[in-house]
């Protein structure tokens, strides 16, 4: 096993002052993902999910 030397990604983006603007992006893009997969496999329309809201 090897080991990392430095810092991470997210040290990274801390230094960089973009950890918190990074982190929101990624949880959008994930929970956009799981409605997504939630629609397909319900077979929910974009319409429909918008209108059960």
């Amino acid at each position: 096993m090897t080991t990392a030397v430095g810092s991470n990604f997210d040290d990274f983006l801390a230094e960089q002052g973009m950890l918190e603007e990074v982190s929101a992006a990624v949880l959008k893009r994930v929970i956009a993902w799981q409605i997504a997969q939630a629609m397909a496999s319900q077979k929910v329309s974009k319409k429909t999910l918008a209108q059960r809201m």
